[in-house]
């Protein structure tokens, strides 16, 4: 009796580790892959130009579509901006200080 409840003990504690290390894997997994695909790049013909020389970042965007585009600008170490939407043909300026990060453009 003693044998057996050892090896019922070993292979529920194998089957519960087993659990435990695919569990939070395959999860973080899901959610990075759903973030991703949310935020796709921004189309080639949302044209942007960087300054990054000194404490303050330049950008300017410029939409050289044929439709109205939606856009974000990420940013590491910072929040991204907010969603904007640019007519064909406008542009935008933005301006952010350090410890901000140019991460691109994505559609929102």
């Amino acid at each position: 009796m003693r044998l057996r409840t050892s090896a019922a003990a070993v292979a529920l504690a194998g089957a519960v580790t087993a659990g435990f290390a695919a569990g939070p894997a395959s999860a973080a997994t899901t959610s990075a892959t759903s973030a991703t695909s949310a935020q796709a790049a921004a189309p080639w013909c949302l044209g942007h130009r960087l300054n990054a020389k000194g404490a303050v970042d330049k950008l300017w965007v410029w939409n050289g579509c044929k439709s109205n585009q939606s856009y974000k600008v990420r940013l590491a170490n910072v929040p991204d901006l907010a969603c904007r939407q640019l007519k064909p043909g406008g542009a935008d300026y933005f301006t952010w200080g350090w410890p901000g990060r140019f991460d691109g453009l994505v559609t929102c």
